[in-house]
């Protein structure tokens, strides 16, 4: 598995939640795996913030 950056992972997300707006669904069990992958998603780009913001103190 390769490293996302920050902004595909953003756009990643955004497909996601275009996905969720528009019920872009046939079943359940899809739109299930999408919130799954969204939190996941989420969950990555906080870490790459918090890495930053971590990196950011330590300059100071």
């Amino acid at each position: 598995m390769t490293k996302q950056s920050y902004r595909d992972l953003e756009a990643e997300l955004e497909a996601v939640l275009d996905r969720v707006e528009n019920h872009n669904y046939e079943n359940l069990e899809d739109m299930l795996k999408d919130y799954e992958l969204g939190k996941n998603i989420i969950q990555k780009l906080q870490a790459k913030l918090d890495t930053a913001k971590n990196s950011i103190k330590n300059i100071k």
